[in-house]
């Protein structure tokens, strides 16, 4: 093996292993004892700075059990963090210390972990989950992603994307909802297959949102016992 091979390597295991930092502006939010899980940056409030959004889970290893077969089934809770720039640093803008679960939850069906990640993309925070129907015969899964925008110094639930697929055949519906405008789209037909074809079809409907739903507000994202479709399309939020 070549020198050059051998270093790139090692490099690239180390990179690999190398834990997420906060900018220094930024590591008063992070207590002892935590470590960063997930970080995202872009604006959220449209003055050209980058913002600060970061997921940080709690490091108590009396936390971390082994199942049956001997993995490892982390219960540490996760706590997400918005912060907003400055040119003197950032400034919390919200905390949520219930939204985000484990990585294992003793309490739902789904043991896999459900967070998939967060991005800041045109003023708009998402995060993405992933939640599966069947532990035992893993068919269906259910691929979920909930927008917010900054509205008045809160963020506010703007819409959500919830499909359902079949693992197997690939097989795809998706339901798409505006909580703005109390618009939702349902898309049948699709396949979620590259190569397969898909024949897409829309159906649209109404939704009441008597208020708006702000992200602070929202309980926690505990897949299926919130799950629904036509009127529910968010994984934790229950309308009506």
């Amino acid at each position: 093996m070549s020198r050059f091979l051998l270093c790139f390597l090692v490099t690239a295991l180390f990179a690999e292993e190398a834990p997420l930092t906060l900018p220094p502006a930024a590591k008063d939010y992070l207590p002892k004892g935590w470590k960063v899980h997930t970080i995202a940056r872009g604006d959220l409030n449209a003055d050209g700075l980058a913002d600060l959004v970061f997921i940080r889970e709690e490091q108590d290893p009396k936390k971390i059990t082994k199942s049956d077969d001997g993995s490892a089934q982390n219960s540490n809770p996760r706590v997400l963090v918005v912060l907003l720039a400055s040119k003197g640093g950032f400034m919390k803008l919200v905390e949520c210390p219930k939204l985000i679960p484990p990585e294992f939850d003793p309490n739902k069906r789904d043991h896999s972990d459900a967070l998939r990640g967060i991005k800041v993309e045109k003023n708009v925070l998402t995060i993405a989950f992933y939640h599966m129907l069947n532990i035992a015969a893993p068919m269906w899964a259910y691929p979920e992603e909930c927008k917010f925008r900054l509205e008045a110094g809160r963020l506010r639930l703007i819409g959500s994307e919830l499909s359902e697929v079949n693992r197997f055949s690939g097989r795809q519906f998706r339901v798409s909802t505006n909580y703005l405008t109390g618009r939702q789209k349902t898309t049948t037909g699709l396949n979620a297959i590259v190569g397969q074809p898909s024949h897409p079809k829309d159906s649209w409907d109404r939704i009441e949102v008597e208020k708006p739903i702000y992200i602070e507000d929202l309980p926690p994202c505990e897949g299926f016992q919130y799950v629904g479709f036509a009127p529910l399309s968010v994984g934790f939020v229950r309308l009506g």
